[in-house]
This record gives C-alpha cells, structure tokens and sequence, in this order.
C-alpha cells in the first residue's frame, strides 16, 4: 500500500501505521452500524473516555476531508494545500497536506478509517508502541503513537470519533532528522484538533 504524500510516492510502513499481516478496508467500505446520535460507551480494551457527541466522519469523501483544515488552522501548522490521498484500492478516504519548518520537509495526512478504535488498534503496531499515549481532545478519548523501531518517521494521533468510526492523523516527516519525537507528535496533535473543532462545527 502507498500514499503520495508532497510530490513523492513513500509506503504506508513508513507513512504511519504498520499493519500486522491483515488487509485494510477499501475507501468505499461502510460501517456495519449506524453511528448513535446519543452518547456512546467506553472502550473497553483501550479504556477511552464516553464521547461526548458521534463525529460526522462515516462516509466522507477526499475533497470534503481537504476542507477540515482551514486557512487559519494551517498556518500553525505550516501546511499549505490539501490534496485526495492517492488510491490504489486500499487506502482509507483522506486527503494530505504537504508542510515545511526550516529545512524539515513533511506531510500531515487525515483520514477517515471505517473501524472503531477498539478494532482498529488490534491492527496497527503504534498501539503498542513504548511511545503510546492516550489522551482527550475536546473530549474524545485520543491514542497517539508511533511505529516501533521507526518513530523517527513520524507520528500518529487516532481519535475515537463516532461507534465504528475513527479519525486518523498522520505525520511523516520527509526530512531524516528534522524533528524529534516530540516535535512530530505534537503537530500530529495539533492537526488532529483543529479537524475535530472543524467537525464540531459541522
């Protein structure tokens, strides 16, 4: 599976998450349940806190996804852009952002993964990474890792968005060395805010 991300084709491996010798879902692939307008439950491997509210994320396409990043929110971020992530018949809908800071070139990517928290971490190593953490945004139980051996590529931040519904966001870092852990991290949290204000907003 690859993603394009800036102007470079790179593999997923090295994009964000590995998968452990599974198949990903198709981008057209549909949540099994509708998601709940109430409050939901917590997870209960993950121990993630109730939502407050279910994220309008099921089903939404490249180009609407390009639009959670505003203007404002990118500047911070120093990302420009917004671009559909590349299909090849296995990629989650998203769409990728490619940014800069100094001679640190990198790519900050959302998607929407049809999978609730709960199963989709049983899927990806960063779960397990000695880098994870778990925490809120905005009140939405958060897990953020990285891959194990490879967390100078970057980092990802997975929100518990809606019941069998997941936000994703991922950043690769495209310039070896050019940030540290935290630096990565912390702009793969702060994309992951600013999409869920937007998406509260909605």
């Amino acid at each position: 599976m690859r993603v394009r991300l800036g102007h470079g084709l790179i593999g997923l491996a090295a994009v964000a998450v590995v998968l452990t010798g599974c198949t990903v879902n198709g981008p057209d692939a549909e949540p099994t349940s509708p998601a709940s307008p109430s409050k939901t439950e917590t997870s209960s491997s993950l121990n993630l806190p109730q939502r407050p509210r279910d994220l309008p994320v099921s089903g939404k396409q490249d180009a609407e996804i390009c639009t959670w990043l505003s203007a404002e929110q990118k500047a911070p971020l120093q990302v420009g852009g917004g671009r559909p992530v590349v299909k090849n018949g296995n990629n989650y809908n998203g769409c990728s952002f490619p940014g800069a800071v100094g001679r640190a070139q990198f790519g900050i990517t959302l998607r929407v993964v049809p999978e609730g928290m709960d199963a989709f971490m049983q899927k990806v190593r960063n779960a397990k990474s000695p880098t994870a953490t778990t925490y809120e945004i905005s009140g939405f139980g958060t897990l953020q890792g990285q891959i194990p051996g490879g967390e100078s590529l970057g980092c990802d931040v997975f929100v518990d968005a809606a019941e069998g519904q997941t936000l994703w966001a991922n950043l690769m870092l495209q310039t070896p060395g050019g940030m540290n852990n935290d630096q990565m991290c912390e702009r793969a949290k702060q994309a992951a805010e600013a999409a869920v204000t937007t998406l509260q907003g909605s």
